[in-house]
């Protein structure tokens, strides 16, 4: 093995360390160890996990290594049907430098989780977790990278295609345009869903409807289009309009029929108006027929009909006559589609809105709850009457399970003296 001092040059900052692997594993069988440093897999440079998972889709793998300051090889024929089972240390995430006029993140209150001020424009994390991503910081290099490996689909803040509106909203003069970049991904086999974010005065009106227009020209290669309303907290420092009734009206009309016309069209629908804008018009929730296989659903585009459909199916399973109550706690968008379906299912439920004191009223989304607001709420509900338990919105929590302000459902628990639950669906009431 050469010594680290011959390989520093190659060696600094490149590669990936193992944190962990299964010592059953083929990869530690054949002699792979945690906190080697993965240089190459069959003579590629590896510069995050897509690189070592994509280039290790072989029988066989020749993987360099650097441990304990000496650069070494492992050879390692995978067994039929084996994965690549290895855990890797995370490495720093790409930053946005945007400074977009509706950044969330600009809008929290300083106090929370450290991880929640975290601008992420890092396409791997689009590719794996279906972030998305604006492809503003990405150079030629990184695209031709994203087609090299397949990284597909990818999820796309395009926001206006109007260069200008563009620019103003991400506050960024130097964007590029994103049709070139689209173009250049369709052409070399990658498909991608989209997201507008509505921000009345920027790209409403004739900039949307040429926006949308500009995305369906990619054909096959456009999965999905998500139009939803800018969030606004009362901590923002940039002044910017909320889409009102009048304009949310106008919007779903709008796109209501470019969306019918183009499903006609293509055979399968691609533009999706998100629920918060159905309500603000005081217009219908569609169907289960209009959401496809609900492809932007962590987007919030038919989360309320998915709700409607749970409470169908909790109401055939749950008897009427059973001597219980429960508190139900949601956000103020969902509230009336919830307590209408618990009302059908049962009178043992009470539904009770929690006002976002925290970010402000006119964010009303269950899943930007503070459990601060969330405990005020349960203790002036259950003042005289005697609850079984809370049922909280999983959406409130983080993977860790913990709220924006940091706490875990045991302790709202404790806070409110009742047990509490959480679930990502009624039907699991």
């Amino acid at each position: 093995m050469e010594s680290i001092k011959k390989q520093k040059k190659k060696l600094s900052g490149a590669g990936l360390r193992v944190r962990s692997l299964p010592r059953g594993g083929f990869l530690f069988m054949s002699g792979l160890r945690p906190r080697d440093r993965v240089i190459s897999v069959n003579g590629y440079d590896i510069a995050d996990e897509l690189d070592f998972y994509y280039h290790g889709a072989r029988d066989f793998l020749e993987i360099e290594i650097e441990r304990c300051g000496r650069v070494g090889t492992v050879e390692a024929e995978r067994p039929p049907g084996s994965a690549l089972e290895a855990e890797f240390y995370e490495k720093p995430v790409n930053r946005c430098a945007n400074r977009c006029v509706f950044c969330f993140i600009d809008q929290m209150p300083k106090g929370l989780r450290r991880s929640l001020y975290i601008k992420d424009e890092d396409f791997k994390h689009s590719f794996l977790n279906g972030n998305y991503v604006t492809l503003t910081s990405a150079s030629p290099e990184d695209l031709r990278r994203i087609a090299s490996i397949g990284l597909s689909p990818l999820f796309v803040s395009v926001h206006a295609t109007d260069m200008g509106a563009r620019a103003a909203m991400l506050g960024n003069r130097r964007v590029p345009d994103v049709r070139r970049q689209l173009a250049y991904l369709s052409e070399n086999g990658i498909a991608f869903h989209t997201q507008i974010v509505l921000c009345p005065g920027y790209n409403d009106g004739k900039v949307l409807e040429q926006t949308i227009k500009d995305l369906f020209r990619y054909g096959k290669s456009l999965l999905s289009i998500a139009v939803v309303p800018v969030g606004l907290t009362r901590f923002r420092k940039k002044p910017l309009a909320a889409v009102d009734r009048q304009l949310a009206a106008d919007v779903c009309n709008k796109l209501e029929k470019i969306s019918d016309r183009m499903r006609q069209k293509e055979g399968v629908r691609k533009l999706f108006i998100a629920d918060e804008l159905f309500i603000r018009a005081g217009l219908s929730i569609p169907p289960a027929s209009y959401y496809e296989d609900y492809p932007q659903i962590e987007n919030g585009v038919g989360l309320v009909r998915q709700l409607l459909q749970d409470g169908a199916n909790l109401k055939r399973r749950l008897q009427k006559d059973v001597d219980f109550r429960v508190l139900v706690i949601t956000g103020y968008s969902a509230y009336p589609f919830l307590k209408k379906v618990l009302a059908d299912i049962s009178p043992n439920y009470d539904v009770a809105a929690v006002e976002n004191n925290y970010f402000g009223e006119s964010v009303t989304v269950a899943g930007l709850l503070t459990a601060q607001d969330v405990i005020k709420k349960i203790k002036g509900m259950s003042a005289g009457k005697k609850y079984r338990e809370a049922i909280l919105p999983k959406v409130m929590f983080n993977h860790a399970g913990y709220t924006l302000d940091g706490y875990s459902a045991a302790r709202i628990g404790k806070s409110v003296g009742m047990p509490v639950r959480v679930l990502s669906s009624i039907e699991k009431i």
